[in-house]
């Protein structure tokens, strides 16, 4: 049995990974190909014909600098499987990537899964249309997403979160500081992003926010999990350039840990919030895109908040700072709030166990039972 599989970013590998490891315990002899991330190609035992990073990309106007570079990738798959079908074809996120390249596929006989819904309730609502077009069976992540795609008889399945059953309830903070060799009282993580672009954008305005912590409190100190070499040299240039480099333990992955071990997670919005929200970490989000992205961004989407956990719980849960509002001096003055104040603590924290859950699922298992059922 041959199963192509097409994963992007970190949050994709890891559910890739998952997916596939329940996939062959069911049968061992399945041999998975296309584009994996790390975790992916460990199970896989190959790297996969190009790496999940490739599709790592940010924002409306950011991916055409690579657009020629993704068209001929996209293309270079369409005709190896077309010459060589797999049973099914499963696209994991990415769906800027996947969803065209699902419906070539589709269109050739192979059976296709979307796993995790693109955004649609949030913008771009019409591509329901080419997904429509696409796929037999979407596997969603979110509770109220399987209902929207039943409403245009699109064959789609909740199956949790695989966060909400991995990250632990029982935390235990001084063993993850023991692990990390951080002996500070208090500890802030900072999760600048795992996009270059990301980093770029963000990486300066959470080392001006550390310099006005430390003016104010001097024995706090700072985690940064990295995702990736490049991304830890690029972090630590800019922390270097702001003259701060010494209060920050810098790190390669570990990122639960890192969360895990602060008393209060400042980060980029992604995945990454909703990782720190389902740890029970008093939480703060910030984003940046360049300016033309953001008006269009604007323009598109119709959802009052950006972080999925005040998205899922429809309030303002995890202070929220966008764009111009993204400044050193508000993110600071929130910080002083939420690290010094018990009853605003508790409050968050409260509001995350009730997310858990919302979230909580044997996602792996449902997942791979799902595709399954397509062979």
């Amino acid at each position: 049995m041959r199963i192509g599989i097409v994963a992007g970013e970190t949050s994709g590998d890891l559910l890739g990974a998952g997916l596939m490891r329940e996939l062959k315990s069911f049968n061992s002899d399945i041999i998975f190909e296309g584009i994996f991330g790390p975790k992916m190609e460990k199970i896989a035992g190959d790297k996969g014909w190009a790496s999940a990073e490739e599709l790592s990309v940010m924002g409306i106007l950011e991916p055409l600098k690579i657009l020629p570079k993704l068209i001929y990738l996209r293309n270079t798959l369409v005709r190896r499987w077309s010459e060589n079908p797999p049973d099914v074809f499963i696209g994991i996120d990415a769906p800027e990537f996947n969803l065209t390249l699902e419906k070539k596929l589709h269109k050739r006989g192979v059976k296709t899964v979307h796993y995790v819904s693109p955004s649609i309730w949030a913008w771009r609502k019409n591509r329901i249309k080419k997904i429509q077009k696409s796929v037999d069976k979407v596997l969603c992540l979110l509770p109220f997403e399987a209902n929207l795609y039943h409403a245009h008889n699109i064959p789609a399945v909740f199956v949790g979160h695989p966060l909400a059953k991995k990250l632990p309830y029982d935390i235990k903070k001084s063993a993850a500081r023991e692990n990390l060799e951080i002996s500070s009282e208090t500890v802030i993580a900072m999760l600048p992003g795992s996009r270059s672009s990301e980093i770029e954008k963000l990486g300066p305005v959470f080392a001006r926010v550390a310099k006005l912590v430390i003016t104010q409190d001097k024995k706090i100190s700072f985690v940064s999990p990295m995702v990736s070499q490049s991304a830890y040299d690029q972090f630590e240039d800019i922390l270097e350039s702001n003259h701060i480099r010494n209060a920050f333990r810098i790190i390669k992955g570990n990122s639960y840990e890192a969360m895990i071990a602060s008393d209060l997670v400042l980060l980029a919005s992604g995945t990454a919030a909703l990782e720190s929200s389902l740890l029970l970490r008093p939480t703060i989000a910030a984003y940046k895109l360049s300016s033309l992205s953001y008006f269009i961004l604007n323009k598109l989407v119709s959802t009052p908040f950006f972080t999925l956990p005040n998205i899922l719980l429809g309030k303002e849960v995890i202070p929220e700072f966008i764009q111009n509002n993204a400044s050193d001096t508000k993110i600071f003055k929130s910080i002083c709030r939420y690290l010094y104040d018990i009853n605003h603590q508790q409050n968050m924290v409260n509001n995350f166990v009730k997310l858990k859950s919302l979230l909580d699922a044997d996602t792996d298992k449902l997942a791979a039972s799902e595709v399954l059922k397509l062979l």
